[in-house]
């Protein structure tokens, strides 16, 4: 079986041919590269650029993988949440090849094939999982792949986007995460005392409004380097997302820990991860470097997942973009 998945859910173009077993027989990713200037996404500028970009990216991905349209089986694209423009784009497109070509389609939840990345690994269940991006913030308890419930979610900003923030407010620029991880390796991550928002680890939720606060005031009265910010800053947010996901992990007896999302290729929130499932034997799942952002791979891995269980599944033709998830139980399966 070839399965083809497209992912546009924000500025990166993503495509990628599976086959039955979730291995990616070839994949492309075009990152825009426009908005940094911008200093954030600008959505009407994202779906434009989705949609030059695309349909040359499915003809490169197919060339690669040695396939054609006439042998893809099954058609998968994210349809939220998201920007509604970008991932319209990638939506519509799927949809109609599939209508096209007679074959199946499924709608994909953007959450949760970020967690379905390691569907082809061998976890173990139950196991507490972080997901941690620019948007989102959350814990979840999955008993199978086919259970998978919120424990807790950020009351204000996302990490990532605490990251891209307090980069730009100290003039670092765009996108900031990978700036500030790579300041904070020269810092000293002690030198600067920042409050920890809802620091209670038993509370499965989170707040970095307050502490981009505290980091603006500190910035802005100066005599202060910004390789010692980042790395308090970096210390403070990773002890967050790391004591809180591992209290989850004890109470609710995982198995193993898995982690997704843009943020998961902070080096610290890594190593630090390492440390604590190494400590607890629980088995730790952390996703290639290359696969901690957008990538149309979780798409297709998250599909996989759904047919898995019912051979049978598909979206229908009315299936639609959304904006934001409001839920309790995530499932792969959006419409």
């Amino acid at each position: 079986m070839y399965l083809l998945a497209v992912e546009t859910s924000c500025d990166d173009s993503a495509v990628a041919v599976l086959d039955g077993n979730g291995n990616a027989l070839a994949e492309l990713v075009s990152t825009q590269m426009v908005h940094g200037g911008h200093g954030g996404v600008v959505p009407e500028i994202a779906s434009r650029l989705h949609m030059t970009v695309l349909p040359g990216l499915i003809r490169e991905v197919l060339e690669k993988s040695g396939t054609s349209l006439n042998d893809i089986d099954v058609f998968a694209a994210t349809a939220g949440p998201g920007l509604t423009g970008s991932l319209l784009v990638g939506l519509s497109w799927t949809k109609a090849a599939a209508f096209a070509m007679g074959k199946p389609f499924l709608g994909i939840n953007h959450l949760s094939a970020h967690l379905h990345i390691h569907h082809s690994s061998p976890v173990e269940f139950p196991a507490v999982a972080l997901l941690v991006s620019g948007g989102h913030t959350m814990i979840f308890h999955m008993p199978s792949w086919n259970e998978c419930r919120l424990l807790g979610t950020t009351r204000d900003d996302a990490a990532g986007e605490a990251f891209d923030k307090t980069a730009k407010l100290m003039g670092l620029g765009y996108p900031g995460g990978r700036i500030i991880d790579e300041l904070a390796e020269k810092g000293d991550p002690q030198a600067i005392a920042l409050p920890s928002p809802i620091g209670n680890r038993r509370l499965p939720e989170f707040s970095f409004s307050g502490l981009k606060t505290a980091v603006r005031l500190i910035w802005a009265a100066g005599d202060v380097s910004p390789e010692d910010l980042s790395a308090s800053f970096r210390k403070t947010v990773c002890g967050l997302l790391v004591s809180k996901t591992m209290y989850q992990a004890g109470k609710l007896g995982a198995k193993s820990v898995l982690v997704a999302g843009g943020v998961s290729a902070n080096a610290l929130l890594r190593t630090e991860f390492q440390l604590e499932c190494h400590k607890r034997n629980m088995k730790l799942f952390l996703p290639p470097i290359e696969h901690t952002m957008d990538n149309a791979v979780m798409v297709g891995r998250a599909a996989l997942s759904v047919l898995k269980s019912d051979p049978a599944a598909h979206s229908p033709a009315s299936c639609n973009t959304f904006a934001r998830w409001h839920g309790e139980m995530l499932s792969p399966l959006s419409c």
